[in-house]
């Protein structure tokens, strides 16, 4: 039994009241790739380590049936409902014709006191974080959030200059971070080069 959505002493609003949520498309069997598809699909393959996704990497596939509740738009935020990491991602691009797995919410944001980024960047903070561990169905299969118990999720909203402000503070926290690994393999490649090079140099008879 969980201790119910995490509160605060602000303005909140649950996240079934301020967007909607649909599942994904739910494929019969693995995702087969179909290169005459006339729609894309968004697995989890598709995002970076860094959370961005990468257009380049989507499946076309032939679903049956009519698709308009599963496509995905610009504005909308993906929540990966199984597995360990259970992460929003605000989707930033224009996409033609995709859909998204069943693994996968889409929210559609319907209301103007919150914004998409301000939105996936609350849900994969520590205390929503919690939260979805706390309501993680876990059996033989990979742990599960209910889509009912994550509607209930009750999210911290600040102005939306506020929200604009955190998104920037993230982002550039992220570049950092980015910037911090990239200067760290180089280190590391120049300081293993260094090493190797002495390690085969013929050292000068006395």
């Amino acid at each position: 039994m969980y201790g119910g959505p995490p509160r605060n002493n602000g303005m909140k609003k649950k996240v079934k009241d301020i967007a909607d949520i649909q599942i994904g498309y739910q494929f019969r069997g693995k995702v087969e790739a179909d290169p005459n598809g006339t729609y894309k699909v968004v697995q989890i393959r598709d995002f970076e380590e860094s959370l961005n996704l990468n257009l380049e990497s989507l499946s076309k596939v032939a679903p049956k049936g009519d698709m308009t509740r599963y496509i995905v738009k610009k504005d909308d935020v993906l929540f990966l409902s199984r597995g360990q990491r259970n992460y929003a991602i605000p989707i930033r691009t224009s996409l033609e014709s995709t859909i998204a797995a069943s693994y996968f919410f889409i929210l559609r944001i319907k209301t103007a006191v919150v914004l998409p980024e301000y939105l996936a960047w609350y849900v994969n903070q520590a205390p929503a974080q919690e939260y979805l561990r706390n309501i993680a169905r876990r059996g033989t299969h990979m742990p599960l959030v209910p889509l009912s118990a994550f509607s209930d999720l009750e999210v911290e909203l600040p102005g939306l200059d506020t929200q604009k402000t955190i998104i920037e503070i993230s982002e550039l926290q992220e570049r950092e971070k980015q910037l911090t690994k990239d200067l760290q393999e180089k280190r590391f490649r120049l300081v293993t080069s260094m090493c190797l090079k002495a390690a085969r140099k013929k050292e000068k008879k006395g």
